[in-house]
């Protein structure tokens, strides 16, 4: 007598078939890989075929790996005091001044261009008094007119740049200078400004006021120098 059909048992084996093809798939996908990378490999001068790794020695072979890959901590700091060996002073401070410059965006260029004739720029930062009148939390910090100078893309993010050039040491903030007293005024008059001393204001006491200047720093003028070729 025929056996019944079995809808379960097609099933199955068209299960079992999906899966020689998915496993076939795989291996013939980490073939190619394989190929890409040892390619690639030989491109750039090495040879990636594996070999063999007594068990014994493969935890000490991983290890040994790490420490000394160039893309691990211990390899790059390895790979910076080699450096260091064969660099003198000036070498050092190029790759210095790279490094900073690698940090700046063009509207940050154009404030370090603006200031690099000596000239200072005025700069407000508005706070909320806290309890004590020694105390006070800013609402904005180092709002400039070096952005009208500079001629900078966006305005809106001059503080961010001014806070930015600060933190790495290219510019300083000086006392209030009175004789930039309409200059001042400009900027006090800035819509982020006026929003600002609003925003600072608690009831009838208003926003804490502190005028300063903006200038380039030593570090900023040198590397100004070294950028432009004026220090050649």
């Amino acid at each position: 007598m025929p056996k019944p059909y079995d809808p379960r048992e097609l099933l199955s084996h068209a299960v079992g078939a999906v899966r020689v093809g998915l496993d076939v798939y795989s291996w013939t996908e980490k073939q190619i890989v394989e190929a890409l990378r040892h390619s690639l490999d030989a491109l750039d001068g090495t040879d990636s075929t594996p070999t063999t790794t007594p068990p014994a020695a493969e935890e000490n072979t991983s290890a040994d790996t790490t420490r000394s890959s160039p893309d691990s901590l211990g390899g790059k700091l390895s790979h910076l005091l080699e450096r260091a060996l064969d660099q003198n002073t000036r070498g050092s401070r190029t790759e210095f001044f790279h490094r900073l410059l690698d940090q700046l965006v063009a509207d940050e260029a154009r404030i370090l261009g603006a200031l690099s004739d000596g000239s200072r720029s005025p700069v407000v930062t508005i706070s909320v008094w806290g309890q004590s009148r020694a105390s006070s939390r800013p609402v904005l910090q180092n709002a400039s007119l070096i952005g009208r100078t500079a001629n900078v893309a966006l305005p809106e993010m001059v503080p961010q740049y001014v806070t930015h050039l600060l933190s790495l040491g290219l510019v300083d903030i000086g006392p209030e200078d009175r004789e930039l007293e309409t200059e001042y005024e400009l900027l006090m008059a800035e819509t982020s400004v006026l929003a600002a001393v609003k925003s600072g204001a608690r009831g009838p006491i208003p926003a804490k006021v502190e005028r300063a200047t903006l200038s380039m720093s030593a570090l900023g003028n040198e590397f100004w120098a070294a950028a432009t070729g004026e220090g050649r």
